[in-house]
């Protein structure tokens, strides 16, 4: 977020990034703190967002990285008050225990079944600003495998009233106005994660088979090959990790006429073939 995106300040003293943070609005304070010249605390606020991004994303390892490279920052501050302020704004120990809930969700061998069951297990994640959303979208995933529209559809929703930047819980709404016969409106929600992450292969993906739904093909076809280049590209950057995610999940190639729900991010995406090609 750029300094233009926060309220004017030609006549008034600038935002404090504290405001910001207390809200979870962890962007606008990092463009708050840049704009009132406090740099090591953007320096803090940026490491956060890193966290945040990554857990979007569901990048846990590079997300426990970041963790661990805010804390280091936090420790070695030269504003000990200010530092002291950021962390309990940002609860570090309640954000590890949050990014292990969902760690251990990812390396489970057998998905959980129970919605209630999974959510108990990351009630921790669910309990903190950063991983909330994700937790939610994770719940609101379980439904949607279970046939469970509507609640399904309350989780995602959900997640993104608490986080309006989770655009993989945008593209499951997507999923699920594909799967209810809504094609332009599923396209309206994959067209706007894409812009909130244009590198997501998944929203690409799920576009292509939106545009097909609606007979335009050669548009699709040019989503399709997008999504795929992009995932060829996140595969290569993350190697081994998430060769090792899809695996355990039983993840495969998808064809098409399938629609990639956003449990996983980047490379590692949980399949589902809820359309089994073009005609149904």
């Amino acid at each position: 977020m750029s300094a233009a995106e926060l309220p004017d300040t030609a006549h008034s003293s600038p935002p404090d990034w504290r405001t910001f943070a207390r809200a979870g609005e962890w962007r606008r304070a990092l463009a708050a703190a840049r704009l009132s010249g406090e740099g090591e605390v953007a320096a803090l606020l940026e490491a956060t967002c890193g966290v945040q991004e990554h857990v979007r994303a569901r990048r846990l390892v590079r997300a426990r990285r970041a963790l661990g490279g805010l804390q280091a920052r936090l420790e070695d501050s030269t504003s000990p008050g200010e530092a002291a302020r950021l962390r309990g704004l940002v609860d570090v120990g309640g954000l590890d225990a949050a990014l292990g809930a969902l760690e251990q969700q990812r390396q489970g061998h057998e998905a959980e079944t129970d919605p209630a069951v999974l959510a108990a297990q990351l009630a921790p994640a669910l309990a903190h600003p950063l991983t909330r959303a994700e937790a939610l979208n994770a719940l609101g995933v379980l439904h949607a495998l279970r046939g469970e529209g509507e609640e399904a559809r309350r989780q995602f929703g959900a997640a993104l009233a608490h986080d309006a930047g989770h655009y993989r819980a945008l593209t499951n709404l997507g999923n699920l106005d594909l799967e209810e016969g809504r094609p332009a409106e599923a396209e309206a929600r994959y067209r706007e994660a894409i812009r909130l992450q244009p590198d997501y292969d998944g929203a690409h993906h799920n576009l292509g088979v939106a545009l097909r739904r609606q007979g335009r093909l050669a548009e699709s076809v040019a989503s399709l090959r997008r999504a795929q280049r992009l995932s060829l590209r996140v595969a290569g950057r993350e190697g081994r990790e998430e060769a090792r995610a899809v695996a355990r999940l039983g993840g495969g190639a998808a064809g098409a006429g399938w629609v990639r729900w956003g449990l996983l991010g980047g490379g590692a995406l949980l399949l589902f073939g809820l359309l089994r090609g073009f005609g149904g």
